[in-house]
């Protein structure tokens, strides 16, 4: 999606920045710290950074060490993080709707909304579902748009 800076309150860019802190500068998802180059596994299950730590790219669980050799990437890629609306309502700036997002947990969550607004629900991956408004369809993990399902808001550091 693009920035439209007319679309957003004067405001935005300290409201984005207290954002970012909240999660100290990483994704509120995965863990991914911003600024920083990751290979990103093949499967989409995991990550590593420059010293080969792994971890998962659902929860950002440390998962131990590996080799660059032995890690099966798609390739590195420079985490950039962007504040997302959690209702997809840009409109709707409290602190409660917005979470620090790297590329592929923003994008993942634009991809299954999208797929929702034009009926190609086709099911999705129960791992990701605190990334779905709606995702009761997906298994029964999820909410209500906005509501709080287990923990599965942005944690908070």
């Amino acid at each position: 999606m693009t920035f439209r800076p007319e679309r957003y309150p004067a405001e935005w860019p300290s409201i984005r920045e207290g954002i970012r802190l909240r999660t100290n500068n990483a994704c509120a998802f995965c863990r991914a710290p911003n600024g920083v180059l990751v290979a990103r596994h093949v499967s989409g299950e995991s990550y590593m950074l420059e010293h080969g730590e792994v971890f998962d790219s659902t929860t950002g669980e440390y998962l131990g060490l590996a080799r660059g050799s032995e890690y099966d990437s798609k390739g590195i890629i420079l985490v950039v993080l962007t504040v997302a609306h959690l209702d997809h309502n840009e409109a709707n700036n409290d602190h409660t709707n917005l979470a620090a997002l790297c590329q592929r947990c923003h994008l993942q969550g634009r991809a299954v909304s999208a797929r929702r607004r034009l009926g190609r629900h086709g099911g999705c991956d129960p791992r990701t579902a605190h990334q779905v408004d709606d995702a009761a369809r997906c298994g029964g993990r999820g909410a209500r748009r906005g509501e709080d399902v287990q923990g599965l808001r942005p944690r908070q550091r």
